[in-house]
């Protein structure tokens, strides 16, 4: 069966009635997505947090201070990643009224996850220093 003007979801209703499954929920991908940016984001809290708590646990010195900002700006900037990417998600797509994107879109798709990998690795960096710092302290024993 070929979609037609009359079936303007492409014929998905059709093959889901073949198949005897419900037709998919277009909306529900872009939620789970939103969803999961949100909990990545969470977690990056978490982890600058305890980044946080590690740095000022023994007091403060050069080299914690700033592990502390460079904890806080990689957080800050993931958070504005993350942010942006739930917002693109949430917007409909800009359209001609042929139904051409207005302008070239960019691939946040790809984006969004590569500066997320960038903001993981250097809060892993901000870690490897705080640790290399505290090691000598009892706090590892």
């Amino acid at each position: 069966m070929t979609p037609s003007a009359a079936d303007p979801d492409g014929g998905a209703q059709a093959s889901a009635d073949r198949v005897g499954q419900a037709p998919a929920d277009r909306g529900a991908q872009a939620e789970r997505t939103r969803l999961a940016w949100r909990r990545t984001a969470l977690a990056m809290t978490v982890v600058a947090v305890l980044t946080v708590r590690l740095a000022l646990h023994a007091g403060v010195t050069p080299v914690r201070a700033a592990a502390l900002i460079a904890g806080c700006v990689v957080w800050v900037f993931f958070l504005i990643v993350a942010q942006r990417r739930i917002w693109s998600l949430a917007r409909p797509a800009d359209r001609t009224p042929g139904g051409a994107p207005r302008s070239a879109p960019v691939n946040a798709a790809v984006r969004s996850p590569a500066l997320t990998a960038v903001s993981c690795l250097a809060m892993a960096a901000v870690g490897a220093a705080l640790a290399v710092d505290l090691w000598s302290l009892p706090l590892w024993r």
